[in-house]
């Protein structure tokens, strides 16, 4: 899939950039149109499927527990073990699953999420009318002493940073195993666990403190595979720094289209 972006006239600013990156270096706001983003997630579960050996079809791991799916817009499902990314854009808002709703017609559970924000320090409204998933505002300075369901709703809302940004793969592979190929494609990701979270914050901030933005870089992200100690499993993304990149006028061009696109998904919550 290709970009398919138009170029933008005149020079790179910088600071505009940066603003609606969601980085904080200086201050400044932004908003309509969408393109089709890939979805990026990391696997905490091997993707097992089945194989041929010695004249048998036997159930197999396909792609191991650390690597990445990618759903392409034309719904195509592809896995890779690394990606290479370029950051250009990201926001905030919280998730949760209510397992408890039974709609009118019977299926239960429901995903309520919030609007995509610059920061999680303000009252968020969500998909079922209200905010911040039921989270209640602003700091909370004693957690034990709020009623027990408080406390429980609030473990159960996930902080989430949601990474915009293009994506280029190499040896990616279909759900059989087979190689794929994919060219560079504009994606949405979004980072949950604590882990993932803290990794991608100290990225970001070794970006900073070399006074640059993180669409200047190529990041390497890569997965391991970590447990709690009941013993289930979960994903986590590491990152490093790769080849630093010219930023030009037609970069520009691509972060307006996440904007659009973060402004699109908001109007629809």
């Amino acid at each position: 899939m290709e970009n398919n972006l138009a170029t933008s006239t005149g020079s790179v600013n910088y600071g505009e950039m940066a603003k609606f990156m969601g980085i904080p270096q200086s201050s400044g706001d932004a908003e309509k149109k969408t393109s089709q983003l890939a979805r990026v997630k990391l696997l905490h579960k091997p993707v097992m499927g089945q194989q041929e050996v010695a004249g048998k079809m036997k159930n197999m791991e396909i792609v191991e527990a650390g690597s990445y799916s990618v759903t392409l817009p034309d719904e195509r499902l592809v896995y890779v073990s690394k990606l290479n990314i370029r950051p250009f854009m990201q926001r905030f808002q919280f998730q949760r699953w209510d397992g408890n709703y039974k709609s009118d017609e019977g299926k239960e559970g429901r995903m309520l999420k919030t609007v995509l924000a610059k920061s999680l320090n303000q009252d968020l409204k969500d998909n079922y009318g209200g905010y911040n998933c039921g989270r209640p505002s602003g700091y909370v300075e004693d957690f034990k002493a709020l009623p027990q369901k408080t406390q429980e709703l609030m473990r159960q809302t996930k902080r989430v940073k949601v990474m915009f940004g293009l994506c280029t793969l190499d040896k990616a592979m279909d759900e059989n195993g087979e190689p794929v190929d994919v060219k560079e494609f504009p994606f949405f990701m979004n980072v949950k666990n604590r882990d993932s979270y803290k990794n991608m914050d100290a990225l970001y901030t070794s970006i900073q403190r070399k006074n640059r933005l993180p669409i200047h870089y190529h990041v390497i992200l890569s997965g391991e595979v970590k447990s709690i100690p009941t013993g289930v499993t979960y994903g986590v993304i590491n990152a490093k720094l790769g080849k630093t990149v010219e930023v030009t006028t037609d970069d520009q061009e691509v972060l307006n289209n996440f904007v659009d696109w973060v402004g699109a998904t908001n109007s629809s919550i």
